[in-house]
């Protein structure tokens, strides 16, 4: 184990790229080949506007309301919050336990934390029923089902489940107050995975059927500049969005195509506002910057969670609710849910019954985009806009070897001994992603559509992911 002296320094690391001070009360290490592998408790101090004296309680509500002309938005005060820190080779990781919240998502691949927070917590109203939220950052998951839910606003018991050289896990759990489910979420990290994964649990402990929806909130802004870049990609497998009514002003009619539509890049979005995915093809969903190359994606199982609805402000907005006031180009909150629609659908859940999942999130770079993603990879393979060239890119969550291969598919049907166009044998880790563009000119023989790109592993995992067509165009 490392000294005293080395911890402190690994979370003065983390803590500068929060904007936060720490005091450190314990931790547990293991090495891995020269990086930490470990899990720390320890302090952050926050700035906050001054709200919590305006809080206050109904008779027979559980729930903590908000009378916000008790609130002084100049008023900033430190809070100081319990903080845990899970470290691997290819992330660092910040939790607020006690918010049942991540609260930063570090990359060490390129320096950057994938995660949107605010520079000073504030607050403003919502429809839930609490009546407000609070504006802070990295990703909540909420219930019951409304807008951003309540569990935000209730404190969550944890604990260190495992420290072993295999795995840090913490649990995390809370009794949502109006509906009296419970939700229970195991969070990981593994010695060389980039992916932090949660497993998830909504339990109903009371004698009625109560209906729900479960939905994780990730405000990302990836490229490490705590805003969206100008050129961010919003990439979800859906062939069609939904525009609730109350935006179709701001965002045009319902449903729309995906596959070319404007609205997956943020230039396409003149004013905040949803969309919601119109069923899902795979399980995931992602944001990338082509500015920075790099993004972050979620990877889940799109039978119990089927929903994705993406917010963002629009953009270049002209405000978000910084705390401070400063300038920024915002965030998206690309929405989970286990329901499809957000926020007005809900399923039920019978006493004693429970619903579980697992999920993972993690960053990438260096694919030129997404196409695809999974456990194991994030894979980019598309045309370029002028229509030059196909470009082909893959970043792991930890080391991949194998063969990525290009076919012309119709000629794997037609020819009894077929070959690759091309075929690079690879040994990946997330530090050392691969990408290559293929002129063309050098392939004209083969239609754009024809094209396919098959990936396999090494080491007896014969799986060979095939995806069909160039992508999409930026």
């Amino acid at each position: 184990m490392r000294s005293k002296a080395w911890l402190l320094m690994a979370l003065s690391t983390i803590l500068t790229a929060t904007q936060c001070r720490n005091s450190d009360t314990g931790s547990s290490e293991h090495q891995l080949g020269g990086a930490p592998f470990l899990i720390a408790e320890g302090t952050l101090t926050i700035p906050q506007v001054d709200y919590e004296p305006a809080i206050y309680y109904d008779a027979g509500d559980p729930h903590p309301h908000l009378d916000f002309s008790q609130v002084d938005a100049g008023r900033i005060v430190d809070k100081e919050h319990v903080a845990l820190f899970l470290e691997n080779s290819y992330i660092r990781l910040t939790l607020l336990p006690e918010l049942g919240r991540v609260y930063a998502l570090y990359y060490k691949p390129t320096g950057h934390d994938e995660l949107w927070r605010n520079d000073t917590v504030t607050v403003g109203g919502a429809l839930n029923d609490a009546g407000w939220w609070m504006w802070i950052g990295g990703v909540e998951y909420t219930l019951p089902g409304d807008e951003h839910g309540t569990t935000w606003s209730t404190p969550w018991t944890w604990q260190v489940l495992e420290d072993s050289p295999g795995r840090k896990t913490v649990r995390l759990e809370v009794k949502e107050r109006g509906t009296s489910l419970r939700e229970r979420i195991d969070l990981s990290i593994y010695p060389e995975k980039a992916y932090y994964e949660t497993a998830i649990r909504i339990s109903n402990p009371t004698d009625d059927t109560v209906r729900f929806a479960h939905w994780v909130n990730p405000q990302w802004a990836p490229g490490g500049r705590n805003e969206l870049t100008d050129s961010t990609e919003f990439i979800i497998p859906t062939d069609r969005i939904l525009i609730a009514e109350k935006w179709q002003q701001n965002m045009g009619p319902s449903p729309q195509e995906w596959a070319d539509n404007r609205l997956r890049f943020i230039r396409g979005w003149d004013k905040m506002g949803d969309l919601m995915a119109d069923g899902l093809s795979s399980g995931f969903y992602g944001a990338h910057s082509h500015d920075t190359e790099e993004g972050i994606v979620r990877v889940f199982d799109r039978e119990k969670t089927p929903g994705v609805d993406v917010w963002t402000y629009g953009y270049r907005p002209e405000r978000i609710p910084m705390g401070s006031g400063s300038p920024s180009r915002g965030y998206v909150e690309m929405w989970g849910g286990t329901s499809k629609l957000y926020p007005d659908e809900r399923q039920p859940l019978a006493p004693e019954e429970s619903l579980e999942w697992i999920e993972w999130m993690y960053p990438y770079h260096g694919t030129g985009g997404l196409t695809v993603a999974d456990t194991a990879v994030a894979v980019s393979f598309r045309s370029k806009p002028d229509g030059s060239a196909v470009t082909v890119g893959l970043c792991p969550t930890g080391r991949w070897q194998g063969t990525i291969e290009l076919w012309a598919s119709s000629d794997v049907v037609a020819t009894a001994d077929p070959a690759p166009l091309r075929q690079w044998h690879v040994d990946l880790t997330p530090t050392n992603p691969f990408f290559e563009s293929i002129s063309l000119t050098d392939i004209s023989t083969v239609a754009l559509s024809d094209l396919e790109l098959q990936l396999r592993r090494e080491r007896g995992n014969t799986r060979a992911i095939a995806l069909e067509g160039a992508g999409s165009r930026q």
